[in-house]
């Protein structure tokens, strides 16, 4: 079989056994960022550290906070009048190999994007203002044709679009659902493993959550993943069970619960109750947190002033461990390799005491020994020279934004690759 060498040296990953015994030290970003509704990591800057991005509510705000490389952050007000800032992702929109970023304005009704110059002076790009509640926002290449488009989602009416990119970022809005009522949360990705992104939703006020079938051609087809999940508020997508399709995780504020929906490979959803016991349930997040190759689950209680996670043992059974406890409104959840150590950090925002804030994992680092080509799916984790993938497409690589990687020298960071369509997570480490 025919190789392409990107000149890395992958290292065989030993064994973690942690059982629980992640220990987490706090580290705040900001303690007055009012109502903070949102939070996400990306390296911003292209100086190969992770920076974080986050919206304030009440302080009508879009914010990132640059990384000094030792983990002192800056922050960087993008833009101080979107009113009712709730949600942002970051993506490179217009393919200059720069950071862009995505947001949407509850208040204000918009969901605009802001265009990094290169040296992260933000232009604002307005794509709705009648967008009511514009709550969620994920940027993805829905065709795909190789350009990133936008999905948005708002939250009284609960009307779901995406706007097409023509490649030369004229975005053009097409109707996806008109109400999904009291919509939290949508998330784009490609469900059925057919090549083209499909998109879920959280809806409170009907109590579920559902995703909408791309049949190809841009044209959605409502479906239920689970009706009866009272007051949905929180939704992502990955392979839960490592049986190479992808599985969705939930979080039902009304019930207080955590779960995670198992795909039978058809998009038949079957309820798995990871916690019925989290007050509040908000945000949720999934990820190898523990680094024994299978996908822990993360939480936020909104009432329960709590940040949770809950590790798989392999078969998919539970066991809670909570991170934080002094979160007042623990609103959103997610998970990087903030200080470039190899394992996986977990951020959250809290919108009762307007905080963001990062705590720091102390798993053990992965042992750099011994190496081995990517020739099946057990190969190593860590990578300091080179790496070498069958030339057969089978092998994928792409950064924490979705974005494929074809570079020679990828940058230190978190990556996911993609083998036989089933996202496997990797930390990867450049020197």
């Amino acid at each position: 079989m025919k190789e392409v060498i990107l000149v890395l040296v992958v290292l065989i990953m030993l064994p973690v056994t942690v059982q629980s015994q992640i220990n987490w030290t706090e580290h705040l970003i900001t303690t007055d960022y009012l109502f903070a509704s949102w939070v996400y990591a990306i390296d911003v800057d292209g100086d190969n550290d992770v920076d974080v991005l986050g919206t304030a509510y009440e302080d009508n705000e879009i914010t990132w906070w640059e990384n000094d490389g030792n983990q002192n952050f800056s922050e960087h007000t993008i833009d101080d009048t979107f009113y009712g800032a709730y949600c942002v992702h970051a993506i490179d929109i217009d393919g200059d190999t720069d950071i862009d970023v995505v947001g949407a304005a509850a208040d204000s009704n918009i969901v605009a994007w802001w265009e990094n110059d290169g040296d992260e002076n933000f232009t604002y790009h307005e794509l709705s203002s009648s967008f009511n509640s514009a709550i969620s926002v994920h940027a993805v290449d829905v065709e795909p044709d190789g350009d990133v488009d936008i999905v948005g989602g708002g939250y009284w009416i609960g009307q779901i679009a995406w706007w097409e990119n023509d490649g030369n970022e004229n975005f053009t809005e097409h109707s996806i659902t008109p109400g999904f009522p009291s919509l939290w949360q949508i998330h784009a990705c490609d469900l059925e493993g057919d090549g083209d992104i499909d998109v879920l939703g959280a809806s409170a006020g009907s109590h579920s959550i559902a995703w909408w079938e791309n049949d190809g051609n841009e044209d959605f087809t409502q479906r239920t993943v689970v009706s009866g999940f009272t007051e949905a508020c929180g939704v992502y997508a990955i392979d839960v069970d490592d049986d190479s399709d992808i599985d969705v995780v939930g979080a039902a504020q009304g019930m207080h619960r955590i779960s995670w929906f198992e795909n039978d490979g058809y998009e038949n959803f079957v309820e798995r109750i990871v916690d019925a016991n989290f007050l509040s349930a908000r945000g949720v997040f999934a990820i190898d947190l523990d680094n024994d190759t299978d996908i822990d689950a993360l939480g936020t209680a909104f009432q329960g002033y709590e940040v949770a996670w809950w590790e798989n043992d392999g078969l998919q059974n539970f066991t809670k461990h909570t991170i934080a406890l002094n979160d007042t409104g623990a609103a959103a959840v997610y998970a990087a390799d903030v200080d470039g150590d190899t394992d996986i950090d977990v951020l959250s925002a809290s919108s009762g005491s307007d905080k963001i804030v990062w705590r720091e994992s102390d798993l053990v680092g992965i042992e750099e020994d011994g190496g081995v080509n990517i020739t099946g799916h057990n190969f190593g984790a860590t990578i300091t020279n080179n790496i070498q993938l069958p030339n057969d497409k089978s092998f994928k690589l792409y950064d924490i934004s979705g974005r494929e990687i074809n570079e020679l020298n990828p940058a230190p960071g978190v990556y996911f690759l993609k083998v036989d369509g089933a996202i496997i997570q990797k930390v990867i480490k450049i020197r």
